[in-house]
């Protein structure tokens, strides 16, 4: 039986696993890691070479353990986004990839953001104005280093970059082109007004193709995988994310808390919201994801049991947190350590507690915490539910290995909860991406056996009657949080 591998480029490690076609199985998997560098303050950058070596060596070992499982059918791929490269006419860097975490165009992007400019680019283009946005990354380029900005012949992602290497050519798929603040969504090409305003020519991009492309891999490929061997382009990582848990129906959101944490709802047709609070980018042609992402995920409650519980396992904190009721006794935390995208999209803002009363406890600050990053999530989610009758939310990421924390999200959202099997949702989407793409299925709804449901929390009535009145607390005063120089 044929397999496929799909491999997940993030923003520390890479991911392959190799997928049995016909039943979902994981035949093997192999995880390769990166540097990300800082050379200035508020500076997030990486290597795409050290990226490109570790996911050739991560293919090379998948491949190599497959040999006598059955043939490759193909490679797909899932990619973090809004990184941006500078290369020259020969392919050579000029800047090393300037990834989503770079806030370096802070102030050019919230400048941005409160003009008439900065909204028709989101009506256009669907990626809210924020410093990790590329067209912000690019303006910063042309006004701070300018002898770079000329040269360059290709500003690229680093799925590009990786494609280039193993092709020669420069594509991108329409997922990851969505989410750069240059791509028109409905038109599914290069916003010519976009690139007007800012000053850059359209042959500096890649070729903007379906996802479901592929190319064909030529004889001493770096991977080292057989000639001919297919490369479908695959999506974005949090497009596919939704995919891969199986959040597809318009009546079903994906959540992942992670590091980081995202919300989306599958949609088909493009949703901009007027206040520009969330992101509309295509999964496919016929496919839009509509959310909103936060830096403030798990890393935040990692945050805490580092710096108050140093001694405890994470359990053990979780714990803490189910000796209190549903919203803190009044406690209120805003999850905002590290700024914060949606649905603030801004770098300055910076979190903190409310309420806090003589009798509170450090088992409060833990579940307050917990709280607040769920709290953030729903006021992002308010605006999908606005359009959308959801019915389940699907939830993954390390979050998830806290039953605590899942039946908290069951409440809050007042929504029953599906929690997924697996955890590696982009490399599953990016999987059945490639099976569609190949023919080896028609549809993805004929793919369950990618994303098996594992156990169902249902929300607590009374406890959610608790969260609603405490989301209208944390809207309110979300409305005044402060923000800092």
């Amino acid at each position: 039986m044929p397999y496929i591998i799909g491999c997940d480029i993030g923003t520390t490690n890479v991911k392959t696993t190799a997928f049995d076609a016909a039943t979902g199985a994981i035949l093997t998997s192999h995880s390769g890691s990166y540097e990300m560098y800082h050379p200035k303050p508020t500076w997030s950058e990486q290597d795409p070479d050290e990226i490109f070596k570790a996911l050739c060596e991560s293919v090379r070992e998948v491949s190599a353990s497959c040999i006598a499982k059955g043939e490759l059918a193909g490679i797909s791929f899932s990619s973090a986004m809004h990184g941006v490269l500078a290369l020259d006419e020969n392919g050579k860097h000029l800047s090393n990839l300037i990834i989503w975490a770079d806030n370096r165009s802070a102030e050019i992007a919230a400048s941005l953001k409160a003009s008439e400019e900065g909204k028709k680019m989101y009506l256009n283009n669907g990626t809210p104005i924020h410093a990790m946005t590329p067209v912000c990354k690019l303006l910063w380029l042309k006004e701070h280093q300018p002898e770079v900005f000329r040269k360059a012949a290709k500003f690229i992602g680093i799925k590009e970059y990786v494609i280039y290497k193993l092709t020669g050519q420069f594509l991108v798929d329409y997922s990851i082109a969505s989410a750069t603040g240059l791509f028109n969504i409905r038109e599914k090409n290069w916003d010519k007004w976009t690139l007007k305003h800012i000053g850059l020519d359209e042959k500096c991009l890649s070729k903007a193709v379906s996802p479901y492309h592929m190319e064909k891999l030529s004889a001493g490929n770096d991977f080292k995988v057989p000639e001919g061997t297919p490369l479908i382009m695959g999506a974005s990582d949090g497009c596919l994310a939704n995919l891969g848990s199986g959040a597809i129906s318009p009546t079903s959101l994906a959540i992942t808390i992670g590091t980081s944490a995202a919300i989306r709802v599958c949609s088909g047709e493009p949703f901009l919201d007027d206040k520009m609070r969330t992101f509309c980018y295509i999964l496919d042609e016929d496919t839009y994801v509509v959310g909103g992402a936060s830096n403030n995920g798990g890393v935040i409650f990692e945050w805490l049991k580092n710096t108050f519980f140093p001694d405890l396992k994470f359990e053990e904190v979780f714990a803490e947190a189910d000796t209190i009721d549903a919203a803190s006794d009044g406690l209120l935390f805003f999850p905002y350590l590290l700024g914060e995208r949606a649905p603030l999209w801004s770098s300055k803002v910076r979190g903190g507690f409310t309420g806090l009363d003589i009798q509170h406890t450090k088992a409060h600050f833990v579940r307050a915490v917990m709280e607040g990053i769920l709290l953030n999530l729903l006021s992002v989610g308010q605006v999908l539910l606005e359009k959308n009758k959801i019915l389940t939310i699907y939830a993954n990421g390390g979050f998830a290995n806290s039953s605590i924390w899942v039946q908290m999200l069951a409440d809050v959202f007042g929504i029953r909860v599906s929690l997924n099997d697996t955890v590696d949702t982009g490399t599953v989407g990016a999987v059945m991406m490639g099976l569609k793409a190949l023919g080896i299925a028609k549809d993805f709804s004929e793919m369950t056996v990618f994303t098996p449901i594992s156990v169902l929390f249902e929300p607590n009535a009374a406890k959610h009657q608790v969260y609603k009145t405490v989301a209208g607390r944390f809207n309110e005063q979300n409305v005044v949080f402060p923000s800092f120089s």
